[in-house]
């Protein structure tokens, strides 16, 4: 009796539990809420002097500088030391104005910071959007498709035309901030800079290797 007490009380304990599913969190859960945690601490990084070296490559095309981004609250200063070979290029972007100085002095105005980088050195870079990718954000722009890690740092995102990829991260005070970083134009923008005339071929990246951050 007592054995045939404990086989029904088992069988009905079994019955329970298959009869109620075990609610599972979703492994993708946690890491957005990390990412949520994340973004809000680096979105209060608004200055820093940054260092580091940037590739450009192309179907026809490959140039590399030492780059130096100092940014203020209403000002940027991007040194690019060596593009396409020899040089440097200081560019200044303020509210409502951008100015370009090559390794000639010659100064060269606009208030499109890509569009006058282009000008001088035909280098395209997203600078629209630069101040958030490099930190690790999406730009205020909608979004295709993101992912994070299971520490909630990006690690792809394709917006505004690009598909930006987080190889690798680096602690800075209490954060991590990217240390590199690749972006490549979609399909979408490389046809548009094609028709343009401003491209040949089909490929268009950016490397970003970040040496060092520091926030003011």
């Amino acid at each position: 009796m007592r054995w045939a007490l404990m086989v029904a009380t088992a069988a009905l304990l079994s019955g329970g539990c298959a009869s109620v599913p075990l609610k599972t969190q979703s492994s993708a859960e946690p890491a957005e809420a990390l990412w949520q945690t994340h973004r809000r601490a680096v979105a209060d990084v608004v200055s820093w002097n940054l260092t580091g070296r940037i590739a450009l490559r192309t179907a026809d095309m490959a140039a590399s500088a030492s780059l130096r981004w100092i940014r203020s609250e209403d000002r940027d200063e991007i040194y690019l030391f060596g593009p396409l070979g020899g040089g440097k290029v200081q560019l200044t972007i303020e509210p409502d104005a951008v100015t370009l100085r090559d390794a000639r002095g010659q100064v060269v105005k606009g208030v499109d910071p890509s569009e006058v980088l282009y000008q001088v050195t035909g280098w395209h870079i997203p600078f629209e959007a630069l101040d958030d990718w490099i930190r690790g954000l999406p730009s205020s722009e909608p979004i295709n498709s993101m992912a994070w890690d299971p520490d909630g740092r990006l690690t792809q995102l394709d917006q505004s035309g690009w598909e930006i990829s987080y190889l690798d991260f680096m602690p800075v005070d209490a954060l991590f901030l990217p240390r590199k970083i690749r972006i490549a134009a979609s399909d979408q923008t490389v046809d548009a800079l094609v028709g343009a005339g401003q491209l040949n071929g089909d490929r268009l990246a950016l490397r970003f290797f970040v040496e060092s951050w520091n926030q003011p």
